[in-house]
Parts: structure tokens; sequence; C-alpha cells
């Protein structure tokens, strides 16, 4: 470990040396500020940024927190792929900042943030900035239609806004710097790694019908949707007070089983939702709800505290001791199903595919 630390020591002072020699050209290729991101902060514990990530944007902030400019990165198919460097890590290059101390935060999605907004479906909004404007004025909005009345009056009277489900949610990453700034000098070399924590979430809902005739499900037959106060992120990902939204699949369909005579035997209604980032609280009524409906009787089938069932995922990794919060920010793909019986769910199994694990609720309501 010593002469690994002590070669690295050397590279650094050689690639200082060099930038120092070679003051009039400030394209050296060793000079300047290397930014480089990281994907790790998610249940697989390992690094995805260049798998999972088509564009990157770097808003860059002075010492006092005010905003100085943006950089950009992405995936261009005509000109290769940027972000992904075979099996180096991605690293943005930056020389042509005034030397001083800046602090950094980075937005990502699967694609370019102009593709993103020229798509269909809802768009995560980031707020526009103009010189020296705090960070406090970077926010990203997901975009919602104008407030209505949440179906069967679900929040006592409490307006909703719903949420496109055209298509899926293209994913958002969040990374910011520490709380020391960084040094940057165009002739000098310096560098510093962001990791970026993935904000936008997928679930997927299987619904099984227990009574006798247990092909007698459809997933036209139910309404499922999920609401909560999380449409506005703040510059340093925290949720900030907005309207209460609602998120509906952007796909269902049904799936069936087949004896040795080809007789339908079985079958499960299933649903596919996207949504923003899932934050704990420790009073139920502020967490995420997660609604099932019975659309030809309007019989409420469940109503779930969302946040507290998919938390309960992370007993399946004991070994790390992930907090709630932890947990709901390294996992992203979630899977439940639900055992219905005279439409009032039984018990529900929250799924970790991954690693085959399940957790059995029961309903503890049933009336």
């Amino acid at each position: 470990m010593k002469v690994r630390q002590l070669f690295l020591a050397l590279v650094s002072l050689m690639l200082f040396s060099s930038c120092e020699m070679m003051k009039e050209d400030v394209d050296d290729t060793y000079c300047g500020l290397f930014v480089c991101f990281k994907y790790d902060y998610n249940l697989q514990r390992a690094d995805m940024f260049k798998d999972h990530v088509g564009g990157v944007t770097l808003y860059v902030f002075d010492s006092d927190g005010r905003f100085v400019r943006t950089y950009e990165d992405n995936n261009v198919p005509q000109m290769g792929t940027l972000l992904y460097d075979g099996s180096y890590q991605y690293c943005m290059k930056i020389n042509d900042l005034p030397k001083g101390s800046y602090r950094f935060v980075a937005l990502a999605g699967q694609k370019p943030y102009a593709a993103q907004l020229a798509s269909g479906g809802a768009k995560y909004r980031r707020s526009d900035l103009s010189d020296g404007a705090a960070n406090e004025s970077l926010t990203v909005t997901l975009d919602r239609e104008k407030s209505v009345t949440a179906p069967y009056d679900v929040t006592n009277g409490i307006s909703v806004c719903p949420v496109d489900n055209a298509a899926p949610l293209d994913t958002l990453w969040h990374g910011m710097t520490g709380t020391e700034p960084i040094v940057v000098d165009p002739y000098g070399y310096n560098t510093t790694t962001i990791s970026m924590t993935r904000d936008t979430k997928m679930l997927t809902i299987g619904l099984h019908n227990l009574d006798i005739e247990r092909t007698n499900i459809s997933a036209d037959e139910f309404e499922v949707f999920i609401i909560d106060n999380n449409g506005k992120l703040a510059y340093n990902n925290e949720l900030l007070a907005d309207d209460y939204l609602l998120y509906k699949p952007f796909h269902s369909w049904d799936t069936q089983s087949l004896d040795g005579y080809g007789t339908v035997t079985d079958r499960t209604a299933h649903y596919s939702l996207t949504f923003n980032r899932l934050i704990w609280h420790d009073l139920a009524e502020k967490n995420a709800v997660l609604f099932i409906y019975n659309k030809a009787t309007g019989k409420q089938v469940a109503a779930i505290n969302l946040t507290d069932f998919l938390a309960q995922g992370r007993n399946a990794y004991d070994q790390y001791a992930y907090s709630r919060q932890e947990y709901l920010d390294r996992s992203y793909d979630y899977y439940m199903d639900f055992f219905i019986k005279n439409d009032v769910w039984q018990y529900a199994d929250v799924r970790i595919n991954i690693l085959s694990w399940a957790q059995r609720i029961q309903n503890v309501n049933l009336k």
C-alpha cells in the first residue's frame, strides 16, 4: 500500500511540474481540474455511471455559492459514447476557470438534457440561472398537469396534480462536491470525484386473485396510483414543499399460466410506474401512499404506506446496516405482489429480484 501511495504522489508531482512548465499552453493534457463521476451508490455497490448515464451537466458555483457557469458532456451516437471510456472512469476536464475555489453540482440523465425536453411524457425541468445567482436558485421540478380532485377522494379534498404517464420518466441523477470548496488552477493539476444518487424510481406491481376462480382478474379492472409530495428538488437534492403529485402506471398488462392441456389456471395483472425520489418520514401521513381500487365497484383494495413497505427491503442487506433513507436512495427498481380476495389484499410480497429475496407482509387491518 505504501508503494502505491508513493507512486501516486510521484505521478501527481510530475503532472503538477509539467503544468507549471507549460503556463503558456493552458490546453496541456494534464493541466486543470479533472472532475470524475461515479454511480456506485446502489445496491450492487458497483460503479454503473458509464453504463447508465447518457448526459451530464456540471454546475459551477464560487466559494460563496454564486453561480459561475455550466459544463456539459453527452453520449452522441455519431461521435461515439463520450461518457464511456472503456474500463476507465469518466472525467470532465476543466481548464478555463479563473484560479480560485469552487463548488460543483451535477445533474445527469439517460439522455442529454435537450433530448429529454424533446421526448414525450413528463420531464424534469431545471431552473435557468443567471450569473451570480445563489445556489438555492438551482431547482429541478417535475412536470405536472393542473390540479384535480384525487380519485375516489382519497386525500379528503386536497387537490393533486397528475404526472403525464404517456412514457416512463427519464432517469434523474444528482451529485455534488463536499462542504470544502475545490481549488482550481488552470496551470495546475487537481482532481475531484462526484458520487451520483439516482432519484427516479420504478415500481412493478403484480395483482393475484386468491378467490376460487383465480383466472378472474385483469389489469383493466383496477385503478393503481401513487400520491406523494415529491415533485421539486433543491440544489442539494432535498425535497422542497410543492404540489401533491399523482403517479399512474405507464404500462399495464396481464400474464397467465397454463396446465398441460393448455387450460388457463392462473392469471396476474401487472403495472409499472415511475416516480421521483422517496423520502422517509417518521410521520406516516407524510410518506408516499399506494392506492388500488376496483374500477367497477369503487371498492378500495389497498391503501398502504409505500415508503415504509419498500424500505423493508433493507432487511435483505443486514450486513450493511442501511438506514431506511439510504436503502431508498440506493434502490431504484422495486417489485411488489399483492394477493387479493374479495377485492381486499390479504398479504403482499416485497421482492428483490437480484437476490431472489422476498418479505411477506400481512394485512392486519382486514375487516
